[in-house]
């Protein structure tokens, strides 16, 4: 089952009154007492100001904070920014005073656990923050963006953030193609599910204002979708999601992946959506990220060379950078350099095209190159 209601601003009390709406359909709050113990986990990308569309959006957080604490006091919340110290970008992204007026919890980013998945595809451990696995409840509050690597990121690629910051890296260094990236947000996303069998998993997807083309962060564009997405499910969250701006089911690979391996239900036939129905969004379309590529174009990514050959790499756009160095402390295979006073400047031939480098930078300064002749050559039907 999806919830979907349609919310055409941030208004606070239209915001409560969706979400509000939301809890009650999906019982949600019944199983909440003053004993649960809650975990809020947001999408913090970085510091962005709210208007962008980048993060979860502060008034999200109000509305879903003012409900909660109506049921439990025993409320953490929090994210791993992937380069960034947390307090510094809740306060730029309008949520540290909301979560100081709930007196809730923040996430204490240095104590980990490790969960596992007991039917791995690649990898079955995983090193996470444990206050994020030890609560009672676990409310996703994803962003609905379009993603340059993944295609999409709503509910499920979220819980990447469950790694400590630039751990992240290592994890695109090891599952360094997009179909093995897939695999392993997978992987982590099943050993979550075991972690959390008794227990409960709700997400509520932020797509008020969401963003499109060349998301998850400043190189995307805000693009008002104006809906609240929420289930027990987040496969099927993210197919409903995919549907609704009308982007290609056949290319958000993370979620198909989820889907093979019993994670969620994404045949849109079978999911059943309550509240306001798809057709009720007729005129919201979101721009796809350029030149992306689907289940049978990421095949040829597995070898390093035709990566190489065939794909677009990133480029620094020196009119825009600020040489903040971002891009080079966030950067896996460590092939982006900067010196001081320079720009940075990347080694083409050792990038692995994980765009983490476009995911932090604050000020849209990093762009993808045209893609080579010989990629448009044989990629040119995949589209």
């Amino acid at each position: 089952m999806v919830i979907l209601k349609k919310c055409e601003s941030y208004d606070f009390i239209l915001v409560k009154e969706k979400v509000n709406e939301i809890f009650l359909e999906s019982n949600l709050l019944d199983k909440i007492n003053e004993k649960t113990n809650v975990f809020v986990k947001l999408n913090l990308v970085g510091p962005f100001d709210p208007s962008l569309g980048i993060t979860t959006h502060p008034i999200v957080v109000k509305a879903v904070l003012e409900i909660l604490s109506t049921k439990t006091k025993n409320i953490i919340i929090g994210d791993n920014p992937a380069t960034r110290d947390q307090i510094a970008t809740l306060k730029k992204c309008g949520i540290y005073e909301i979560i100081k007026e709930y007196d809730c919890k923040i996430l204490e980013q240095t104590i980990f656990t490790k969960i596992t998945n007991s039917n791995p595809i690649i990898y079955s451990e995983f090193e996470v923050s444990k206050q994020m696995i030890d609560a009672d409840v676990l409310i996703n509050l994803p962003k609905l963006k379009t993603h340059t690597l993944a295609y999409m990121t709503v509910a499920e690629k979220n819980f990447f953030g469950l790694i400590y910051g630039l751990n992240k890296s290592a994890w695109h260094v090891k599952a360094n193609n997009p179909l093995h990236f897939g695999n392993a947000i997978n992987d982590l996303y099943g050993a979550l599910l075991e972690s959390y069998k008794g227990k409960t998993i709700f997400h509520l997807c932020d797509g008020i204002l969401g963003l499109e083309g060349e998301g998850p962060s400043s190189a995307g564009d805000a693009k008002y979708a104006n809906a609240l997405i929420a289930s027990y499910d987040a496969i099927s969250l993210d197919r409903v999601a995919c549907e609704l701006v009308k982007l290609d089911q056949n290319k958000i690979y993370i979620t198909n992946i989820g889907q093979e391996r019993g994670y969620g239900e994404g045949d849109l036939s079978k999911i059943n959506i309550i509240g306001n129905q798809l057709n009720d969004f007729q005129d919201i379309s979101f721009k796809a990220p350029k030149d992306s590529l689907s289940h049978i174009g990421l095949k040829f990514l597995k070898f390093k060379f035709l990566r190489n050959m065939i794909l677009e790499h990133p480029k620094i756009n020196k009119d825009k950078c600020i040489r903040c160095g971002e891009c080079v402390k966030i950067c896996p295979p460590k092939t982006m350099k900067i010196e001081k006073g320079q720009f940075p400047h990347l080694k083409n031939n050792q990038c692995i095209r994980c765009w983490c480098c476009a995911e932090v930078c604050p000020k849209n300064a990093i762009e993808k190159s045209k893609r080579p002749l010989i990629g448009k050559i044989i990629l040119k039907g995949d589209k």
